[in-house]
């Protein structure tokens, strides 16, 4: 290899790691202090690297955090596709799920996504983002209850669609209430939605 190659090599080595902390030290301050304190200026004194690393990287905070939001998603869904794929008893990945959105409200990454959501209420290259993840998120639970469907032979009383749209909307509607400081006393969510997996064995065993 050539040493201006190697020299190319390790300029795109060395950009990638400066992008993945800008990343890290974007996803540090949304946890910590919300969307609205997360400038550029406070991720790069974050991640300790020059603001215009990160508007060369990003273009700006617009940017930044669409790329934050791409990136996250694509973890989470990801993941879900892994769990989902696996051999386990649908119940089971139900109960995996739960635990998953458990490990996520305490280790603060449920609230990244939700302060990334926010900002796109007035961003909407990072609605439409949003937008998408969440269609691949659907899209994804569409596919796992037509094929438990056809696995058990059953007829399922809603659309798949529309039972995916309700599972998505269920899991969102507790992390928001949850981050908003409803108390598991006032509301069970968590208890709720991983008693669900006692109603998918119930079902199969009538079915």
């Amino acid at each position: 290899m050539s040493s201006s190659v190697e020299k190319v090599d390790q300029r795109i080595v060395r950009g990638e790691a400066t992008r993945q902390l800008i990343f890290d030290a974007a996803s540090e301050v949304l946890r910590a202090q919300g969307g609205a304190a997360t400038t550029t200026r406070a991720v790069a004194e974050r991640a300790g690297v020059r603001l215009s690393l990160v508007h060369y990287h990003f273009g700006g905070k617009g940017g930044l955090l669409a790329a934050l939001l791409e990136r996250e998603n694509a973890r989470l869904l990801e993941r879900q596709r892994a769990l989902f794929s696996g051999p386990e008893p649908l119940a089971q990945k139900w109960r995996t799920a739960c635990a998953y959105l458990r490990d996520d409200l305490r280790s603060g990454y449920a609230r990244i996504l939700w302060e990334l959501w926010a900002a796109g209420l007035a961003d909407e290259e990072l609605a439409r983002r949003w937008r998408g993840s969440m269609a691949g998120w659907r899209d994804l639970l569409e596919g796992v209850a037509e094929g438990w469907a056809a696995e058990r032979g059953l007829e399922l009383p809603i659309p798949a669609r529309a039972l995916a749209t309700l599972v998505a909307n269920a899991f969102q509607g507790a992390e928001v209430e949850i981050l908003a400081g409803v108390s598991e006393a006032e509301a069970p969510h968590l208890q709720a939605l991983e008693s669900c997996a006692d109603l998918i064995e119930w079902f199969e065993q009538r079915s």
